[in-house]
């Protein structure tokens, strides 16, 4: 069920709804994606970490977010930034609940809540066309080692997205965006996101990668097909917590269409 109700320090609440996840979304969305990290999809692995059972991709969660705000909106959402704080997992079975604010500057405010009330997922997103040159990369702060990983390290992965990819991805998050549909629609950012999921998750840092904070900046609108290359790059390690910060960017025939800053915490890594 939606609400929009006024509160008294000039925020809107666009959406309230409840969530409950299952193995099979994890799965999906791990399909869509590419990221396979066994924290979402193997429950042995996941057992012997710090959530003691499979969690949902950072990415997933954007993407049911991004379909909240299209849910009340009278005209198609693109955009223009997305930052996120991931402070708790979210897991299956569980009842949780996603608000979704709007300020009266336009800002909006995410936030998904577990059972008991306790903070998952914060986000703020600024709605408006992708516009803006990247800036640059971030600077390389520190050259400690950790776990096999070392500062300047980076990986990649390209993916062709077609319009079955975000036929998909549309029935996984039932997002009624009209973007997202007609001859040649445009790449969901939920799916762009998954990219960086993808390379986070499976090359660098690599499988039992717990994901912290991103930001995303949107530079260019990007209509199916077409092949994505995504690159993150390791700007700084501190060992003594299990961080670490990458860049990363993703391409379009050589044009960047996204940008961004990942934290991650290491320490469940899966043996190199």
């Amino acid at each position: 069920m939606f609400a929009l109700l006024l509160s008294q320090d000039a925020e809107v609440i666009r959406t309230k709804t409840s969530l409950v996840f299952t193995q099979h979304q994890f799965t999906e969305y791990a399909r869509l994606s590419g990221d396979n990290n066994p924290i979402h999809v193997d429950p042995i692995f996941a057992a012997g970490t710090r959530f003691r059972r499979t969690v949902a991709h950072g990415m997933h969660l954007f993407a049911l977010l991004q379909r909240g705000i299209a849910a009340t909106s009278t005209s198609p959402v693109r955009l223009q930034t997305q930052e996120f704080m991931f402070r708790a997992p979210t897991f299956t079975g569980e009842a949780l609940q996603m608000t979704i604010r709007e300020q009266d500057d336009g800002t909006i405010h995410e936030e998904i809540t577990g059972p008991s009330g306790a903070i998952a997922v914060t986000g703020t997103a600024r709605l408006g066309d992708p516009k803006g040159t990247p800036p640059p990369g971030s600077a390389i702060t520190e050259s400690e080692a950790y776990e096999g990983l070392q500062v300047g390290m980076a990986a990649s992965r390209s993916r062709l997205y077609t319009s079955a990819d975000i036929d998909g991805y549309s029935r996984l998050v039932n997002d009624p965006n009209p973007l997202f549909a007609g001859a040649t629609p445009e790449l969901p950012p939920g799916l762009l996101g998954g990219m960086v999921s993808w390379v986070l998750g499976v090359d660098l840092p690599g499988p039992g990668t717990n994901w912290l904070k991103q930001s995303f900046r949107f530079h260019r609108i990007v209509h199916v097909p077409a092949e994505v290359t995504t690159t993150a790059t390791i700007t700084r390690i501190r060992p003594d917590k299990g961080l670490v910060n990458l860049s990363n960017t993703c391409t379009v025939d050589g044009e960047a269409v996204v940008s961004g800053d990942s934290l991650v915490l290491a320490v469940d890594l899966a043996r190199r």
